[in-house]
């Protein structure tokens, strides 16, 4: 009792100070975690607003696609350290370009609503196939487009009319619309990124097909997009459905972002068929890219899902067929080849014989007086039989086009390319052995145990001649044995 009384006390500081070790430890992983996805945003915000699409974000901004891609790849108890990091560091970065502080903490807090909203209606990742063959995916993936973009676009509209009086269908169309284009534009490249459909793009065989398929799609955008003197808006669609169906949805999503982004460039710069919009039309400049490449991008995503899918039903019932051509060439209770193999492998072996000039050996093997044995011990032990003595001449054939097949009943064979009579002679009696040496009960027979009877035969074919001879000869010298 006294040891008791002495050891409890020093336990419970223990406990404690472990607990609070691990809560510890938990927030500094988690300020970490903020603070690098802080760095990261705000690197990738200046960027995007100074080289790559200064004014484009009004037609398309990607971050908040990342964003969800990156919360739906990570558990739940990780979103708000990484919510905050993004939330600190794209304000930063907008705030670079003289943006009310005010203002941009309401806009942080719209885009960190849109992206939680968005995350809830799509499906958790864990691979890129699964996540694709969620049940009603495309439903989801629309619901998120138009929910999360749509209620925040809400918020938004309010509160830059009363900011900056700005119209409600403008500052919609430079929230919501530009928001959903972007999240069905990069979503699916961060989701595809590390999935192995993606790595195997970049292969070292593969990666000349890749770039070739991309920069040619990366070429056709740019002339679609730079050219207003010509219609060529209608060859988009065409391009996309082709580098889906050369690079599958992962070179798709690549292609997607650059011709969505090469889009905003030449609209921005007044290039192309939407960079010389008339300013007196209905729907404005943006709105009408933005619809243009939102039909697209739309259409696209069920499009890639079912090619995926029919890549995959090609290759499983590929897989499937192998399967049943190998089933199908051995014999079902021995494991062996059995007598539809032999024939097809004799036939091979006898031409290559013939134009090789090279001897060929056949071994034929029958178990004595298995019909008694059967009788005596039943079939379950005349099965147990035939697997014991076609697995130990299996073990006595070790050269690859060797090959043992079960001929029918208690009869096998040994088909041996390039060997001659007397080596045939060999493996037969070591085969012999091995069977006497498996020291299985046969009292039919006069030496008490399972024996087997052999006959070899071995000729180098002539041309004009047929396999038949060979199996003549083996099957009587078996006959005589």
């Amino acid at each position: 009792h006294a040891q008791q009384s002495h050891a409890t006390p020093h336990l419970k500081p223990n406990v404690s100070s472990g607990g609070y070790r691990a809560i510890q430890h938990k927030w500094a992983l988690g300020a970490c975690s903020a603070i690098a996805f802080a760095l990261a945003y705000f690197a990738v915000d200046v960027a995007l607003n100074k080289f790559a699409i200064g004014d484009g974000w009004t037609i398309v901004w990607a971050l908040n696609g990342v964003t969800i891609a990156l919360l739906l790849k990570r558990p739940r108890s990780d979103w708000l350290a990484m919510l905050l990091g993004v939330a600190v560091g794209t304000g930063m970065g907008e705030c670079l370009d003289n943006n009310p502080l005010g203002l941009e903490i309401w806009q942080r807090l719209f885009s960190v609503t849109e992206v939680v909203l968005c995350a809830c209606i799509l499906p958790s990742f864990s691979t890129l196939d699964q996540w694709l063959r969620t049940p009603h995916i495309f439903r989801k993936f629309l619901a998120a487009l138009i929910i999360g973009p749509g209620i925040t676009g809400i918020m938004a509209v309010i509160l830059w009319h009363h900011a900056n009086g700005q119209s409600y269908l403008l500052a919609f169309n430079d929230w919501a619309l530009a928001d959903a284009l972007g999240i069905a534009v990069t979503m699916p490249l961060v989701l595809a990124v590390s999935s192995p459909q993606m790595h195997s793009l970049f292969r070292r065989h593969t990666l000349p097909r890749t770039l070739g398929v991309l920069a040619l799609a990366t070429a056709g955008a740019a002339l679609i997009f730079s050219e207003s003197r010509y219609p060529l808006l209608f060859l988009l669609y065409p391009v996309l459905l082709l580098v889906d169906s050369l690079l599958a949805f992962s070179g798709s999503a690549i292609a997607v972002v650059a011709i969505c982004l090469l889009a905003a460039f030449f609209t921005t710069h007044s290039l192309g068929p939407f960079g010389v919009w008339p300013t007196d039309l209905l729907v404005p400049r943006d709105l009408a890219l933005q619809i243009y490449l939102g039909f697209h991008v739309i259409a696209l995503f069920p499009a890639s899902i079912l090619l995926m899918e029919r890549r995959r039903m090609t290759e499983e019932l590929s897989d499937t067929n192998a399967r049943l051509t190998v089933l199908a060439s051995l014999d079902g209770l021995t494991g062996i080849a059995n007598r539809r193999s032999f024939d097809q492998c004799f036939e091979q072996e006898w031409n290559r014989a013939t134009r090789s000039r090279a001897p060929l050996a056949l071994i034929m093997i029958d178990i004595d007086h298995f019909k008694q044995f059967n009788d005596k011990y039943g079939h379950v032990c005349g099965d147990r039989c035939l697997l014991a003595v076609a697995g130990v001449l299996a073990k006595r054939t070790q050269r690859p086009h060797d090959l043992v097949a079960r001929y029918g009943g208690e009869e096998f064979t040994a088909l041996l390319p390039h060997t001659t009579l007397e080596g045939a002679r060999q493996v037969a009696e070591a085969m012999r052995v091995a069977i006497l040496e498996l020291d299985i009960n046969h009292s039919g027979s006069s030496w008490k145990r399972v024996t087997a009877s052999m006959g070899c035969a071995a000729l180098t074919p002539v041309p004009g001649e047929g396999h038949s001879g060979l199996l003549q000869l083996a099957d009587g010298a078996l006959y005589r044995a």
